[in-house]
């Protein structure tokens, strides 16, 4: 008697994929396109200096704000990294080389990276609950219109929350080396982002919690974890010293500031308690307003909790476990430079200096979304990505130069 076959298995469809081709799209459509110059390519200038030799421009820009000016030079003081991605387009296309493109696919990156790390902290079980929190990070934070818009600040801050991604699915798989040389990266990209290394190492050493069969980590993987970190803060010292004469001077107090900059950072420097309400107020609170005939964003950032609302899941009742605490725990540290800082990121759409640490945040909120009301997860994914659509399309319209 012959035995009827068995149907083929059907096979499963290629979700991430699926999904980082529809993050792709919003962002190209949404920017009517991503192949294009930003009008402060900084990093198009720096790569085409260190093309040339130099650590200084070789060609001037129309628009040098934020760069640190010295005697007759012009310096780029983000961290110097981005520059090395976009050294191989600069020979071919100059001053038109498309850093928003660039920019946009180390996004993806990220987006690719943080759609993993859920999956590696849960299981891959509950696909579209991680596909919510991928969303509200791709489409529902201020990656959404940084990606689509580039310029030098956003291309520092998104190019960094990439590494630090990667470094945090390494390290939750038990790679240090890997995570430590993406740490390293960070360091000379925006250290801010760097100050995940704590919840890097813990992922190591928790790593037994979720696979038991995973051995602890020893002196080897700690030596691997730290050394490329270091290594990478030494070489942006020495890369200070080339510049500004000084390790620890990256030539912030070279750029020309408006006076009402000027008179904050003279009387209480750039790091202060002072500034601690201004930015909370905003992180938290700062609601849009009504210009006479819309609403219209605030330039200086609204609430995350109006922008990105999936956050408030973290709150949702449940078992806390020590992985969430700690994730939120270094979220917190990360934002704390940026909260004491003089400067709240005007202009922006929501809060950029936030994506510093997002990624943690949103980790953390993720446990409270699976146990939250699959609607409910939606409703909040839904409207970050509506609010995020609303910033792409408001930015684009007063600040696409």
């Amino acid at each position: 008697m012959v035995r009827p076959m068995s149907p083929a298995p059907r096979a499963r469809p290629p979700f991430p994929w699926l999904l980082l081709a529809s993050v792709f799209a919003f962002w190209w459509l949404g920017a009517g396109t991503l192949w294009r110059s930003s009008h402060w390519a900084h990093y198009t200038y720096l790569a085409d200096a260190f093309l040339n030799g130099q650590l200084h421009l070789v060609r001037v820009p129309n628009d040098a704000g934020d760069m640190a000016v010295v005697g007759n030079q012009l310096y780029v003081v983000f961290g110097p990294f981005p520059a090395l991605l976009l050294m191989p387009w600069v020979p071919l296309f100059a001053r038109e080389t498309p850093d928003v493109l660039v920019l946009a696919l180390t996004a993806l990156a990220g987006v690719w990276a943080f759609h993993a790390l859920l999956a590696s902290v849960h299981g891959t079980s509950d696909r579209v609950r991680h596909a919510c929190a991928t969303l509200t990070f791709a489409l529902g934070t201020a990656m959404h219109y940084g990606a689509a818009m580039g310029n030098v600040w956003l291309h520092a801050q998104i190019t960094a929350t990439t590494l630090q991604i990667i470094a945090l699915l390494a390290a939750a798989n038990g790679r240090a080396l890997a995570a430590g040389v993406f740490l390293g990266l960070t360091v000379l990209t925006r250290s801010t982002t760097t100050l995940a290394a704590p919840f890097c190492a813990w992922l190591l050493w928790s790593r037994r919690d979720r696979e038991p069969e995973a051995r602890a980590p020893g002196a080897r993987a700690w030596i691997a974890l730290a050394l490329p970190i270091v290594a990478a803060m030494v070489l942006h010292a020495a890369y200070n010293v080339a510049r500004f004469g000084s390790p620890t001077d990256a030539g912030y107090h070279y750029i020309l500031m408006g006076g009402e900059f000027e008179a904050l950072v003279l009387r209480y420097g750039r790091f202060s308690a002072h500034f601690l309400g201004h930015n909370l107020y905003g992180w938290l609170l700062r609601p849009p307003y009504w210009n006479g005939s819309a609403v219209v964003p605030d330039a200086h950032g609204m609430s995350l909790l109006l922008t990105t609302p999936y956050l408030l899941l973290v709150l949702w009742p449940r078992r806390v476990t020590r992985l969430e605490v700690f994730a939120f725990a270094s979220f917190a540290l990360i934002s704390l430079p940026s909260l004491l800082y003089y400067n709240d990121g005007w202009v922006q759409f929501g809060q950029r200096f936030a994506l510093d640490g997002v990624a943690l945040a949103l980790l953390a909120a993720s446990f409270g979304a699976a146990r939250a009301p699959a609607p409910l997860v939606a409703l909040v994914t839904a409207w970050g990505i509506a609010v995020g659509a609303w910033g792409l399309q408001w930015f684009k319209a007063n600040f696409l130069h």
